[in-house]
């Protein structure tokens, strides 16, 4: 049986042990809800965040279960009642169709980053369907305001917000975060993010594992235990360190944030290997670890969110184009730009790119089509562009 046609209960009547660890990551990527359903089952507060920006060390020494939501309907019948088409992201879509239809009453609070313009509306819109029909089952809502423009004013706000942040997660478990919990929950993540970083360095420049697998396991790290994750990833780095190179000319996607691996599966069935992804999703998931001899962890906690997480918010543009710049000009063959037909941020950033590109030779294609249901169109440009990019 193939690990794409596991259902849960193929998973769980299993000992976890006979289960080899690259598939259980790969089956915690396509079921995201798993762990959380479980944890809420088991009477732990389950708290959902909708990106990368929320502090997940403050979540986890509250103890609650941290957890990304990346599930939903975004054809839910009630979402074309409160929310215009063509305006949001899919996966924005799904996430408001989930909070709206009940989908989401396991999670005891549903945290949303400001991360991007479309989170701040989502919230803004699920308040607006709360106060209009106060019988629809959303869970909890809490706005984390920080801001990523590189400003004395924008820091000292943030580091406000994220002391709130820790007082209203601290009310909902009744567990006071203390140096301890927050040292332990620190200590979790950057074993994470170790591992992480060592499945990054199997894909460039000599790549072993597809950015289509790549992507699968990394993501997986959002919907399951850090410390879990930290353990079955070390062993997926074990065996794929002995694999093969994988051909292909290496290519990396930039642009909007992608959930999901099709984009992936249509590089590589033509010929190119996906090495990295510029965006929190996949290469940028990880970045560098939280300092946990800090004084101050909660500071070190905030620090790590504000200067170390990719955002679409991230001024000036010299900061938000650093990691872009220094990992297109290494070991990198060409660059594809994914910007869906909804966007309306990243295409800003688009034009200076693209200029950078051009003024090193380095091949790119923009994509403008949905990633989820790609053309025969699309396919024949994606292939011609693989064709013709020389490696370097």
């Amino acid at each position: 049986m193939r690990t794409s046609d596991m259902k849960n209960s193929d998973f769980t009547a299993k000992p976890r042990n006979t289960i080899a660890p690259i598939d259980r990551l790969i089956w915690h990527y396509e079921n995201p809800d798993a762990e959380a359903m479980a944890a809420a089952a088991g009477n732990v507060p389950v708290v959902g965040v909708t990106s990368n920006t929320a502090p997940w060390e403050l979540i986890r020494a509250a103890g609650a279960f941290p957890c990304v939501i990346n599930s939903g309907n975004p054809n839910y019948p009630d979402i074309g009642t409160f929310m215009e088409e063509g305006v949001f992201e899919e996966r924005i879509r799904a996430i408001f169709g989930a909070a709206i239809s009940g989908d989401l009453q396991h999670l005891s609070l549903l945290l949303i980053p400001r991360t991007s313009e479309q989170e701040y509306k989502l919230y803004l819109y699920l308040r607006e369907v709360a106060r209009q029909d106060p019988t629809r089952r959303i869970p909890p809502l809490y706005l984390y305001d920080m801001l990523h423009t590189r400003s004395p004013e924008s820091y000292s706000y943030g580091l406000e917000r994220t002391l709130c942040l820790k007082e209203r997660l601290e009310e909902l478990t009744g567990k006071r975060i203390d140096d301890a919990a927050l040292l332990y929950a620190v200590r979790e993540s950057n074993s994470a993010r170790k591992a992480i970083r060592k499945l990054l360095s199997l894909r460039n420049p000599v790549p072993r594992v597809t950015g289509t697998e790549a992507l699968t396991l990394i993501g997986a790290s959002f919907f399951i235990s850090r410390d879990e994750y930290a353990h079955l990833a070390g062993q997926a780095v074990e065996m794929i360190e002995g694999r093969a190179p994988v051909a292909g000319k290496r290519v990396m996607i930039a642009g909007s944030p992608l959930n999901h691996r099709g984009l992936h599966h249509a590089l590589e069935k033509h010929g190119a290997v996906v090495v990295a992804e510029d965006d929190w999703w996949g290469s940028r998931s990880a970045g560098m670890d939280i300092a946990d001899g800090s004084d101050d962890l909660l500071k070190a906690i905030f620090e790590k969110y504000y200067l170390d997480a990719p955002s679409p918010r991230v001024f000036p543009f010299e900061i938000a184009d650093a990691w872009f710049q220094e990992e297109s000009t290494h070991g990198i063959d060409g660059v594809v730009f994914y910007l869906p037909p909804e966007d309306c941020v990243v295409g800003w950033d688009y034009p200076r790119r693209r200029r950078f590109l051009d003024e090193r030779r380095i091949p790119h294609l923009l994509m403008r089509e949905d990633a989820g249901s790609i053309s025969e169109e699309c396919h024949e440009q994606i292939e011609r562009f693989v064709n013709n990019i020389c490696i370097r």
